[in-house]
């Protein structure tokens, strides 16, 4: 529990009453250091994540009694930071006051209200895997250090399972199931963890012993999963339209309501059917766009040449943003790699990792998932026909450049220390899809099928929202939303059951991308009088919070240059 830094007398109030602004600043400082501290204790992956190593030899605490503890910490932060007199705050200050209050009210409804360490049996696996793999993957210290922290890790992977088994009660099926797989993913990295490490050096007896352990707390805990755990998961699908409305509020701090957000995205998916159908008649007016985008995806790379494929076209994509100067770029780099095992039960296709905030190396990584060789040949097929020769570039757009790798590397060397912790996926999606469009204005979509699917994958985002919230809110069924998807964007079956599958374990971040882009362009047009690039930096140099806040520092920027 933090010390509480009050005293007798209000922090800083003057004999007259009236408190020095500098004076609340300092305290702001010093409350919002303690809480990020307390941050840290608590959930020791998110600080592995963000790039900070002093607790990277634990893992969350996620036994009952921490859980409580938590919730009456943060009360404690709440009570605080309300406390404080916003008047007498900075500009930038007063934004990253109201970024923390979110972070509090958000973890608090996770801890208390949504329950999802009660529901969500990938929570125990997913993030303290991904944790693991990056103190393993970052090269922030020297491999023998790392490798004394993955054993500390490792060892503590049976302790949190057994928490796993107490607090899980009655989850849906579908988040059972993703459970099972990312547990099979994750016990397949354990077993491939030391032959890498061996590349590089003689792994240490208490890394045999540490793997060792967790490999069979795995496999218990996998049984328990399939045997005991599914058998009771009859939990319901869909976290209900108040608990939604609490995600548009303060997780996007949106303004809009659930049934506005859904008429946004209905409005944006007819207007994309009939661009489709126009665009389609330009390539070839015999052929409909869903028979133009099956032909289409009959050419893709080979397997083996799949991470050449995306690594051609990061660079090329590099290359013309900055010729066209688009945007400013940062000096480092963006990585193609294979997705790592772990991950693949929820990331089939592809996803940008970020560089942790405060890691001295800034490069990200660009993960592709790589065809499944043990999968049957025509489910081979399907996944290469997902990175066909006329889709692979707008993804690449979307991830790298001048997409997430360019927004969310920038957002890490903003000024203020507390804006890094905070990554709101409303922004950082709105602007990858809003630069898939952007490429296209720009003209990088030489051949028109490449334009083409750049439309179905609006198209899609568009059905996400409608989808996504129909299932949360208005109880759409998971075959329902998956027909839906198949019928109206042409996804395939297997793709459409995984869409379904991710937009009930990750609610509201399956809508972020057309709303996020959707506010993106609404800023253009409020600032449009600003050149491109300009607009671009402006709306970049926030970091990677909600809309609503990045405007009020436009504004304000915009007032200041007058």
């Amino acid at each position: 529990m933090t010390k509480d830094e009050g005293r007798k007398k209000p922090l800083g109030r003057s004999a007259f009453g009236v408190r020095p602004q500098v004076d609340e600043g300092e305290h702001f400082e010093r409350l919002a250091t303690a809480y990020f501290e307390s941050s840290y204790r608590a959930s020791p992956t998110s600080a592995t994540d963000l790039g900070i190593h002093e607790y990277d030899h634990l893992l969350d605490d996620m036994s009952q009694r921490a859980i409580q503890a938590r919730i009456a910490e943060l009360k404690t932060f709440r009570k605080k930071f309300r406390a404080l007199e916003k008047s007498a705050l900075l500009n930038g200050a007063t934004t990253d006051l109201a970024l923390i209050q979110n972070d509090i009210e958000i973890e608090l409804w996770f801890l208390q209200d949504t329950r999802d360490w009660e529901t969500d049996p990938s929570y125990y696996v997913a993030d303290p895997f991904f944790s693991i793999f990056l103190v393993a993957s970052r090269d922030f210290a020297p491999l023998a250090e790392r490798v004394q922290t993955l054993s500390a890790r490792l060892e503590q992977v049976p302790e949190l399972l057994s928490s796993a088994r107490e607090n899980l009660k009655n989850p849906p099926h579908i988040l059972t199931e993703i459970g099972i797989e990312e547990t099979q993913g994750a016990l397949e990295f354990c077993e491939t963890l030391i032959p890498q490490i061996a590349q590089h050096m003689k792994p240490p007896p208490s890394l045999h012993r540490a793997a060792k352990n967790a490999r069979s707390a795995l496999r218990g805990f996998l049984t328990y999963l399939q045997d005991e755990l599914m058998l009771t998961s009859t939990g319901k699908l869909g976290i209900g339209a108040k608990q939604y409305a609490t995600i548009l509020k303060y997780e996007h701090m949106l303004p809009y309501t659930i049934a506005q957000v859904v008429t946004m995205g209905e409005r944006v998916f007819h207007e994309t059917e009939r661009e489709l159908a126009a665009w389609a008649k330009r390539i070839d007016k015999s052929k409909t766009w869903r028979e133009l985008a099956t032909i289409a995806r009959t050419e893709f790379p080979a397997r083996h040449r799949l991470l050449f494929a995306y690594r051609h076209e990061v660079k090329r994509l590099r290359e013309f943003v900055r010729e066209r100067d688009l945007v400013t770029l940062p000096d480092e780099d963006c990585e193609v790699v294979e997705t790592p095992p772990f991950d693949r039960a929820l990331n089939s296709f592809a996803a940008y990792i970020a560089p942790g905030p405060f890691e001295e190396n800034q490069r990200g990584q660009f993960w592709v998932t790589p065809i499944d060789t043990s999968a049957p040949r025509a489910q081979q097929i399907e996944q290469l026909e997902a990175h066909c020769n006329y889709l692979y570039p707008v993804t690449a757009a979307h991830e790298a450049y001048p997409g997430h790798h360019v927004q969310l590397v920038r957002a890490n060397h903003v000024g203020s220390r507390w804006r890094k912790h905070f990554s709101s996926s409303i922004f950082a999606e709105g602007w990858a899809l809003y630069c898939e469009e952007l490429m296209n204005q720009a003209g990088y979509y030489a051949d028109p099928r490449v334009r083409l699917f750049q439309l179905q994958d609006r198209l899609w985002r568009a059905a996400r929202v409608i989808t996504e919230i129909g299932m949360h809110c208005y109880e759409l069924g998971m075959d329902d939303a998956a027909r839906f998807l198949v019928d109206k964007v042409g996804l395939s079956h297997a793709a459409a059951r995984a869409e379904t599958r991710r937009y009930i374990a990750e609610p509201g971040q399956p809508m972020s991308y057309l709303i996020g882009e959707l506010e993106v362009e609404r800023l253009r047009k409020k600032f449009k009088h600003m050149r491109l690039k300009k607009f671009h930096d402006t709306l970049l140099d926030s970091g990677t919070i909600p809309f609503v806040l990045v405007e009020k520092e436009m504004e304000t920027k915009v007032a200041g240059s007058r």
